[in-house]
């Protein structure tokens, strides 16, 4: 698999290991493999300039960043204010597990998809020959499945600028 390539897979252990959740879900994993140490690519998840710069922006949409905030610590939350085609909205959530630089949990709300339920995101980075293998499993509220295309080509989009940027 070249660096640059998205592939899917069906076994992710660290579904696993979130907490059952107590409303329907449906999955979308998303793996890639990137030109970079797992520790830098850890950090870019957790320091509000570089999430920032890679997980919003106009490759995503018509988008600006407002504000950024996060505390870092399992149970600690962030939330990102952002515009989105002239329309503000807020993504938050909690950190469940943070393991630098190997794993990362986290809960996902969109405010703006309505969805009442926070979805549960899980990150995995394993380094080898100094390429990193990164793995997404999402954990989506199923009253948010009619965007499943949209939440999945965003995320892939997502992932290849964070690529870009971290093997620079």
């Amino acid at each position: 698999m070249s660096t640059e390539q998205i592939s899917m897979f069906e076994d992710d252990n660290d579904a696993a290991e979130l907490p059952a959740a107590k409303f329907k879900t449906f999955s979308i994993s998303l793996s890639r493999t990137v030109a970079a140490p797992a520790e830098k690519i850890f950090d870019r998840w957790l320091i509000p300039t570089f999430v920032g710069n890679w997980m919003f922006g106009s490759h995503i949409g018509n988008e600006k960043v407002i504000d950024l905030q996060n505390e870092v610590r399992p149970g600690g939350s962030y939330s990102y204010h952002i515009t989105r085609n002239g329309k503000e909205f807020l993504q938050d959530g909690e950190y469940l597990k943070i393991d630098r630089p190997k794993r990362l949990s986290f809960t996902w709300r969109e405010a703006a998809k309505q969805n009442a339920h926070k979805s549960r995101i899980s990150l995995s980075l394993d380094t080898q020959d100094g390429k990193t293998k990164l793995r997404l499993s999402m954990q989506i509220d199923q009253t948010l499945e009619l965007y499943a295309d949209e939440i999945k080509k965003q995320w892939s989009e997502r992932l290849k600028v964070l690529a870009a940027q971290v093997s620079k």
